[in-house]
């Protein structure tokens, strides 16, 4: 009977523990919560204040924002974008894990002085394009980097760029390749019956009329007046102007009156008011095109190449990062965010 009480008293202290816990009355000092394991990478982990160290200028926001209990005060709404803020920074935290102790493994990473030289390569390119080493230091304080953290990250880039191109290098496109890209995509090469367009709304049939009238009596060209109302198209008030581009005279998309008053146009030439579902347009005309015509091969040969290079340079990218993962038994606890 004793030993059969004892299992029973056990099975309610654990019951009462685990009700506890589940009520949150035991909880997880911050301390604790930073070291809290969201990855492992071989040997090595992946911890919250890893991640949170690479969003320290959000966090200091929401701290600065909510408070230090900032994660059970945010609405859900936040708490949802915080979370996928850390699962994006996790996921690539483990991948350049994997691609430096691979890359370390295979000698993909460059000797001391070779990535030294292009550290600094990087950090220059850095500095020119944040305007010097002022426009760099304010930058890295917005974004809560310290010159350490900014060297370590730099670093961390220049390592698994190398290890890309060295799995990557060999990747070649033939001219076959290129063919039949170029053959399945022929839509893509092929530009319908249109004219390049430009057009200004107006609110009210009057107005447009207007308008075209001061262009027929010379008192004013189109463009004086698409200059004068081109500012207003980012307000969205009218009178407007837009430049559309090349428009096919079937253009999918496009107000269906629009296309009947402007695919009658001649090169050059102004319309008289077209009433659609936005209001009323005058439209210009240029470079009209009456045919279908498609784009030779030739013309366009480097830019497939260019696609298709990429195209399978990351395909071979992603199997061989999974292919390591599988190697270093990584192991993600996203349920842990």
């Amino acid at each position: 009977m004793r030993k059969i009480k004892n299992i029973v008293v056990v099975a309610a202290i654990t019951a009462m523990a685990f009700s506890i816990t589940g009520c949150k009355m035991v909880e997880k000092t911050p301390e604790a919560i930073q070291k809290t394991v969201l990855a492992k990478v071989g040997d090595e982990k992946v911890t919250m204040a890893d991640v949170n160290s690479e969003l320290q200028a959000n966090i200091d926001y929401l701290v600065e924002t909510y408070g230090e209990d900032y994660e059970n005060t945010i609405d859900d709404s936040l708490k949802k974008q915080l979370k996928t803020a850390r699962t994006q920074v996790l996921e690539q935290l483990v991948n350049d894990k994997v691609l430096i102790t691979k890359g370390t493994e295979l000698g993909y990473i460059p000797s001391d002085n070779e990535l030294a030289t292009a550290i600094e390569e990087e950090k220059a390119k850095f500095t020119e394009a944040y305007g010097g080493e002022e426009g760099l230091k304010e930058a890295l304080e917005y974004y809560g980097m310290t010159d350490e953290k900014f060297n370590s990250f730099i670093e961390n880039m220049v390592k698994t760029d190398k290890v890309k191109e060295a799995i990557t290098k060999d990747v070649t496109v033939s001219d076959e390749e290129v063919q039949q890209y170029y053959n399945d995509n022929i839509d893509k090469y092929t530009t319908k019956p249109g004219a390049n367009a430009k057009h200004i709304l107006f609110e009210t049939e009057e107005e447009a009329q207007a308008a075209k009238n001061k262009i027929d009596s010379g008192e004013a060209t189109f463009e004086d007046l698409y200059s004068q109302y081109e500012a207003n198209k980012a307000a969205g008030t009218k009178p407007l102007s837009e430049d559309l581009g090349y428009v096919a005279n079937e253009q999918e998309g496009f107000d269906t009156d629009f296309l009947a008053g402007f695919k009658t146009l001649k090169d050059g030439e102004v319309s008289a008011p077209v009433k659609s579902s936005y209001g009323y347009h005058i439209i210009k005309v240029e470079g009209v095109q009456t045919e279908e015509k498609v784009t030779p091969l030739d013309d366009v040969k480097e830019s497939i190449k260019s696609t298709l290079l990429s195209q399978k340079q990351q395909e071979l990218y992603n199997s061989t990062l999974e292919q390591w993962k599988k190697d270093l038994n990584v192991k993600l606890y996203e349920d842990k965010l």
